[in-house]
């Protein structure tokens, strides 16, 4: 907070976050990355025996119609795409 409340660095970090929400945040640059993990991974979620969701949520929980990781990437980057700094004019 002490750091965010110097104008320079708190416009030097919003700056990099807007940098991340442009480049990275973008579902058709994430989404790709995330699904060749997703099925990196599929074969020893389905045998875990131990996990804390079923298999189908785990199969779901990229781009499914709910909840998922894709609606949450789109509605972050919208956000950080459209903030505007309350702080901004402030002396």
């Amino acid at each position: 907070s002490k750091l965010l409340a110097v104008p320079a660095l708190r416009e030097r970090y919003l700056g990099y976050v807007r940098d991340i929400a442009q480049r990275w945040l973008d579902w058709n640059k994430l989404g790709p990355m995330l699904a060749a993990h997703q099925r990196l991974i599929a074969d020893e979620v389905k045998q875990d025996t131990r996990k804390l969701y079923s298999y189908e949520a785990f199969q779901t929980g990229l781009d499914g119609p709910e909840n998922s990781l894709k609606s949450f990437v789109n509605v972050r980057r919208a956000f950080l795409l459209n903030f505007t700094d309350p702080t901004a004019g402030m002396k």
